[in-house]
């Protein structure tokens, strides 16, 4: 995959990379009978009284007495169609988009040691995630003329690539970008010409992050995911709370 200069393993903490993945029961087996997880194999021991509020009675009647599947993949198969992505190997869940941020600090970013590039004005979170991790923020504006039209490669709330590009080049330790397309609060999109230009920015050895919250307002042809298919140094956030209307399902 593009870009030649990038190497995950550079991206990535060390201590990290050194982690060895605790293996649950679920990673093995998944049918049987299954008494390796010290579940209760004949069901919760919530009492059933017909006197409990009907949300409660239905709540107890589902299949809560297993651990789920810690892989997840049969909504990852269905979200990979959707988003028209090879397969469910594209695809990672978090319980919102907020903690995939925080996620990705902690993956990739060192506290009190290296940073993050954010475009105000943007969303919030990305700045309160690098606070809690001890992670610095470097802020370069988005063009906040409107000389140019609206959103696009030069319009007002684009990105300002060459300034992007000075900052990645003076400070090495930028090892995120996040990027919000539609923009929060803009409400713009960002060139998708423009994030392929950071993407193949040799110079920076770190991982490009698009926030897709609010895409399906915008339509497909604004979407970053079909870099994910060419680049590795991208790393592209949706979400089932806005369009999907689902933000409880988390």
């Amino acid at each position: 995959m593009k870009p030649a200069h990038f190497n995950i393993e550079n991206a990535v903490r060390p201590n990290i990379l050194a982690l060895h993945p605790y293996r649950c029961a679920r990673d093995d087996y998944q049918e049987g009978i299954l008494l390796d997880a010290n579940e209760n194999s004949l069901g919760h021991s919530i009492p059933s009284a017909q006197s409990l509020p009907q949300e409660i009675q239905d709540t107890i009647g589902l299949n809560l007495h297993r651990y789920p599947d810690p892989s997840h993949r049969a909504i990852k198969e269905r979200i990979a169609a959707l988003r028209g992505l090879p397969g469910p190997e594209y695809v990672f869940l978090g319980v919102g988009s907020d903690e995939v941020i925080d996620l990705l600090m902690r993956i990739c970013v060192a506290p009190g040691k290296e940073k993050i590039l954010t475009t105000p004005p943007t969303y919030g979170m990305y700045a309160v995630c690098a606070q809690v991790n001890d992670v610095g923020v470097v802020k370069v504006p988005l063009e906040l003329s409107g000389a140019n039209g609206e959103g696009g490669e030069r319009g007002r709330f684009s990105l300002n690539v060459n300034a992007i590009k000075q900052a990645v080049s003076a400070d090495p330790t930028i090892k995120l970008i996040f990027l919000c397309s539609p923009g929060n609060p803009t409400g713009t999109s960002l060139s998708l010409s423009s994030i392929r230009e950071l993407l193949e920015y040799e110079p920076y050895k770190g991982v490009v992050v698009v926030d897709e919250a609010y895409v399906d307002f915008a339509g497909d042809e604004t979407s970053a995911v079909n870099l994910v298919r060419e680049y590795a140094n991208v790393c592209v956030m949706q979400t089932l709370s806005k369009s999907f209307g689902l933000a409880a399902i988390r």
